[in-house]
């Protein structure tokens, strides 16, 4: 569907490119910064419509507003936990993920509410690109989306994932490696979405060796062997899920 395309893609951009690090960590400290981001979150869902009209518009305004109760109420009983000194990590990334699956659920439904209710309108510089390049411009946006969600959404989601499984090591070591470490999973996810495109999926396994071949020395540490592998299954179930939800749900198609 278009309505889902669109409404990912401002969702990847207004969740996590435009919430940097900063604003998440002033979030826990002030509800006015949780706020501030549902501002930011609403004004980017509001620019979509310039992607996609009519009933559009209702499907982008419920998405907004949803994300503010939504945020909000996790917001609270973040702060309300740590208040009583009884957040945990596991309890964060317990939220974390309800979160998210919360507002991925609700855009789905909204989509579908509002391609069955309303009639879309495609904005005339839209049609008139469609026109110039030839192939449908909401189908190369549906592309542009994997590739948005499977960099920085992704990157924090496997972060979550992995927050209580990495094993003891140098301070200094371990914060390049992670560094490393994102560069390499973004990439091995946009290798795995291309061959999932072109429905080459046994060859995702090549990709899975040769990054076991990079690592084989340190594999012989058991800990750390757990938690690549941890690491990288999470990785392609992430460039997965990627894909499941813009296939089935966007304007992703097969090659």
């Amino acid at each position: 569907m278009k309505v889902f395309t669109v409404l990912f893609l401002a969702h990847c951009i207004g969740d996590y490119y435009l919430q940097p690090e900063s604003l998440a960590v002033r979030k826990s400290k002030n509800i006015g910064w949780t706020l501030l981001h549902c501002l930011i979150y609403a004004a980017v869902m509001g620019l979509s419509i310039l992607l996609l009209g009519g009933g559009h518009i209702w499907a982008a305004a419920a998405c907004a507003v949803t994300h503010l109760v939504i945020d909000v109420v996790k917001q609270l009983i973040l702060n309300s936990c740590a208040k009583r000194d009884v957040l945990t990590v596991k309890g964060e990334r317990a939220a974390f993920c309800v979160d998210q699956i919360l507002h991925i659920a609700i855009m789905i439904a909204a989509s579908i509410w509002a391609t069955m209710s309303f009639d879309l309108v495609v904005p005339g510089w839209m049609a008139a690109l469609k026109k110039i390049i030839g192939p449908d411009p909401y189908r190369i946006m549906a592309y542009g989306a994997m590739a948005v969600a499977a960099l920085k959404p992704a990157n924090v989601f496997v972060r979550r994932m992995l927050v209580t499984e990495k094993p003891d090591s140098d301070n200094a070591l371990e914060a390049e490696r992670t560094r490393i470490g994102r560069y390499i999973g973004g990439l091995e996810r946009l290798i795995v979405l291309a061959l999932l495109i072109f429905g080459q999926y046994g060859s995702i396994a090549i990709v899975f060796t040769a990054k076991s071949i990079a690592r084989f020395k340190q594999l012989e540490d058991r800990d750390f062997a757990e938690y690549y592998i941890f690491g990288s299954l999470l990785s392609v179930v992430a460039a997965v899920g990627i894909f499941v939800l813009l296939r089935y749900f966007g304007a992703v198609r097969m090659r």
